[in-house]
C-alpha cells in the first residue's frame, strides 16, 4: 500500500469522497451530510495496487489542534488495516505540524468507526463546535 497526498481535485479522491458522503447519507437520512469541504483540508489517499482504497483529511481546528475529516475506506478494501495506516500517517503529519491534539466526529450508527478509534487510543469527549447538541454525533480526541 502506498499513501500519497493528492490535491483535493484528484479524481480518485473525489470518487472516494462522494462514496463517503453517499454512505453517510444512507446511514443518516434525517441528517444529510453537507458536501462542502474546508479548503484548508489536507488529504491522504491509500493506493492499493493502483486503486484508491481509502482517504482521510486533516484540518486545522485551533492552535495545536487538528480535526480528522472524511475518514473512509471503500467497502471492498475494508478489514485490511488501511484505516489504521491512514490514521498513523495522519498522526505523523500532524506531529510534524506541531499539532498535539486530534479531534474527530463520528456517529452513533457507525460502530465499526467507533471501535477503530477507541482501539487506536481516541477517547470520547463532549461534542464540540457544530456537533454540540446533535444526538447522532459522537466526538473523540487523542493527545499526540
Amino acid at each position: 500500500m502506498l499513501i500519497v497526498s493528492p490535491p483535493p481535485q484528484d479524481p480518485e479522491l473525489v470518487r472516494l469522497l462522494v462514496a463517503a458522503v453517499d454512505e453517510l447519507n444512507a446511514r443518516y437520512p434525517e441528517d444529510p451530510t453537507a458536501h462542502g469541504l474546508d479548503p484548508r483540508a489536507r488529504f491522504l489517499l491509500a493506493d492499493v495496487e493502483g486503486e484508491a482504497a481509502g482517504c482521510v483529511a486533516l484540518v486545522p481546528y485551533a492552535p495545536g489542534v487538528g480535526e480528522i475529516k472524511r475518514m473512509f475506506v471503500a467497502p471492498g478494501h475494508r478489514g485490511r488495516g488501511i484505516a489504521t495506516q491512514l490514521l498513523a500517517t495522519l498522526e505523523d503529519r500532524a506531529r510534524a505540524q506541531e499539532i498535539r491534539t486530534l479531534l474527530l466526529e463520528t456517529g452513533v450508527r457507525q460502530p465499526e468507526s467507533v471501535a477503530l478509534y477507541e482501539k487506536l487510543g481516541f477517547r470520547a469527549v463532549e461534542a464540540y463546535g457544530p456537533h454540540a447538541g446533535n444526538p447522532l454525533s459522537l466526538c473523540y480526541a487523542k493527545a499526540l
